[in-house]
């Protein structure tokens, strides 16, 4: 059992067994470690593999196409122009990248953007002097399918060989500095998400009075010291260092031992950035910015959204006008009371705004403020009101809403003030329900095409309703709006649980 520092007895160390590794704990003998594929060797198999793909299309198109007819030089230089820039752009889409070997995702990604931006180049240069017109179009389509296709093949097979080798040899040699709250989160969470990129091979640490039990699954390699002679022995390709932010000077002075060493050295995230995985950082001012979090269908995004409220809204509003008359005409006549009912509602920014709805229910039982939701053969529901309700046409005036900029024709639908679910107000019932509130409210919705709308009267309903209000939210797109209008038109004709 390793002491605690500043506790040469050991009396007070924790008595827990940690996995030692250290070259000291081996009588000084170095790890054995299987020694890495250089990243230069991986990079020009890549290239050598793109390069012979490429050229390989090209010849078996020659197959297809009538190639006989058309000029061989202009064949040859086409291929050649085309081959050669198809590597410079996937490299700078990122195809030859270091950590993108262990994605076919990004490799396949990489490899068709660079290609295709290649040929539409060459295609475009070619037409524009009226050469293309000389090249087969039957072999030059074939050319480019049998191209993507290898391309697609060969790096899902590269990216296979590379994650799952079994010694991890195209992986950075990795060491954690820290084992405390800092160095546990990291290694708990690239377990957790089984990240083959790097190789972990254990963490040291000066103060073991505070190594967690979350580093149990690394080898304990001993004091932080010993990092600087795994480095020398060239055991150790990549450093991340994982003490805590705090900590500012001691850290300093460790980049500063760290950067008179050939090894590339990584700092991992304080506590509270695992909690936004996958967030970008941008540079402002020469400092790097996490993006925790963006405003939701902001700039053009914004732009469009609202040129598709203003032109759906006043479309309906101009076809629709008969049956506002006629609706208004029957509200009035089956009750007295005024035709249209405004009832505050919470919308974008947490802003309140006027509601309009046809009044459906009685003019002296009409609620401003929700005591009890609409059920089945609710009394304060008068007859022309209960049709209204079953089809949502109570709802057409919203489309005003809509032109005055309170609302959109697709969001979250806004909720009556005090409406609860179980007993228990919305906003208790859900902790990110005011989330929702980060866009303009909607006519119609994800979640009531989806079919969760109506009474509350459990927390799981109102729970099913906000995740697909805020999955709405982050998913946005103008396809996206379109698909739920078209979904809301067909699931009124089916409505089961409006009244």
């Amino acid at each position: 059992m390793l002491q605690r520092t500043g506790d040469p007895a050991g009396q007070n160390a924790v008595a827990r067994p940690l996995r030692m590794a250290s070259a000291a704990a081996q009588g000084g003998r170095p790890i054995a470690i299987a020694p890495p594929v250089p990243h230069t060797g991986v990079v020009i198999a890549a290239v050598v593999l793109d390069l012979c793909v490429i050229v390989a299309a090209a010849l078996l198109a020659a197959l297809v196409g009538q190639t006989d007819a058309h000029p061989a030089l202009l064949l040859e230089k086409t291929v050649a122009v085309t081959t050669v820039l198809s590597i410079g752009l996937i490299a700078a889409a990122g195809g030859y990248r270091a950590r993108n070997f262990f994605s076919a995702t990004q490799q396949v990604q990489a490899v068709v953007a660079g290609a295709t931006a290649a040929a539409a180049i060459v295609s475009g240069i070619e037409a524009v002097f009226g050469l293309l017109a000389q090249i087969d179009t039957v072999w030059l389509l074939t050319w480019a399918v049998l191209s993507a296709l290898g391309l697609m093949a060969g790096r899902g097979v590269l990216a296979a060989i590379v994650v799952n080798d079994p010694r991890q040899r195209f992986a950075p040699r990795t060491v954690v500095i820290g084992g405390g709250p800092n160095g546990g989160r990291l290694v708990q969470f690239l377990q957790r998400r089984d990240d083959r990129s790097l190789r972990l091979l254990g963490f040291v640490d000066d103060r073991y009075s505070r190594i967690g039990d979350e580093m149990d699954a690394l080898p304990f390699l001993g004091a932080i010291d010993e990092v600087f002679g795994l480095i020398r022995r060239g055991a150790v390709d990549q450093v991340i260092v994982a003490l805590p932010w705090s900590a500012e000077d001691r850290m300093l002075g460790l980049l500063r031992q760290l950067s008179e060493y050939p090894v590339h050295v990584r700092l991992a995230p304080d506590l509270i950035s695992y909690h936004y995985p996958g967030r970008t950082v941008t540079d402002v001012g020469g400092v790097p910015l996490v993006h925790l979090m963006d405003r939701p269908i902001a700039g053009w995004a914004h732009v469009l959204k609202r040129a598709e409220d203003i032109v759906l809204a006043g479309l309906a509003l101009i076809l629709l006008s008969p049956l506002f008359a006629i609706i208004a005409l029957a509200v009035k006549l089956d009750s007295p009371g005024p035709v249209l009912f405004r009832q505050r509602r919470v919308g974008f920014n947490n802003r309140a705004f006027e509601m309009l709805k046809f009044r459906s229910m009685y003019h002296d039982r009409s609620e401003h403020v929700i005591r009890a939701q609409a059920s089945r053969s609710d009394p304060r529901v008068t007859r022309v009101g209960g049709v209204l309700r079953r089809l949502s046409l109570d709802e057409l005036p919203q489309i005003i809403n809509v032109l005055r900029g309170d609302m959109s024709i697709v969001g979250p639908r806004p909720h009556a003030p005090g409406t609860r679910a179980a007993g228990r107000p919305f906003e208790d019932v859900v902790g990110r329900y005011a989330a929702r509130h980060r866009v303009k409210p909607g006519i119609t919705g994800l979640a009531q095409v989806r079919g969760y709308r109506g009474e509350t009267e459990t927390e799981d309903k109102l729970i099913k309703r906000i995740d697909s209000d805020l999955e709405y939210i982050e998913r946005w797109s103008i396809w996206l709006d379109l698909v739920i209008i078209v979904r809301t038109a067909f699931s009124v004709l089916h409505m089961k649980n409006a009244w």
